[in-house]
């Protein structure tokens, strides 16, 4: 639950930045695919170290999402409008549906919105603030009642891509999540494809 606590809240983030003013962030609007690299902190307020892992993203419009880590397990999320499939590091797979995994479902719908350009998905949880111009912006989300529970602020920036997003939980728990190697249009990698279409490789 607490991953997809995370992918869901950085999934919204990642929608804010074509918000900000001047819609800077429109060539993602305009890109049918999207790859990109994360780094992932998590400091919890029950433990003394921080929680590292790493691993890639692909958003892919109208088919769905591959959320990869690589450290310190592998274990990829792919989430579509079927709903959510879990590859573990041996091959094995689990699948949920829509209906199953109600959370895994809003977090692939918000993912497509993001690909699609349709920001107003996120403006049924946060009151999106930005400044900056196209070479750096910065913006803050403030959660309304529905989102609150979970969340506390969202925080990200970046430049012509987002570079980093921090979570606050209510609950204290923080999420660091910084990106790099982003590109816009690259093609799926065969095994990327297989994913989406839910064939075993």
């Amino acid at each position: 639950m607490k991953i997809l606590l995370t992918l869901l809240l950085s999934a919204m983030a990642l929608q804010a930045q074509a918000l900000l003013p001047g819609n800077l962030a429109a060539h993602l609007r305009e890109a049918a695919v999207i790859h990109l690299d994360f780094s992932q902190t998590r400091t919890l307020a029950a433990l003394s170290r921080p929680l590292k892992a790493s691993g890639s993203l692909v958003l892919v419009r109208d088919k769905g999402v591959i959320w990869a880590l690589k450290r310190p397990v592998a274990l990829t999320y792919v989430m579509g409008a079927q709903g959510l499939t879990v590859v573990n590091g041996d091959g094995s797979r689990e699948h949920k549906s829509a209906r199953e995994a109600p959370m895994a479902a809003q977090m692939g719908q918000i993912f497509r919105a993001l690909a699609q350009g349709d920001w107003k998905v996120l403006g049924n949880f946060f009151t999106v603030t930005g400044e900056g111009g196209s070479e750096r912006w910065e913006v803050d989300l403030l959660p309304n009642a529905q989102a609150a529970a979970f969340v506390k602020r969202v925080h990200l920036n970046g430049g012509r891509f987002i570079d980093r997003i921090r979570i606050e939980e209510a609950t204290g728990d923080r999420t660091e999540l910084a990106f790099q190697h982003q590109t816009a249009d690259a093609p799926l990698t065969g095994a990327e494809a297989a994913l989406l279409a839910g064939e075993k490789r």
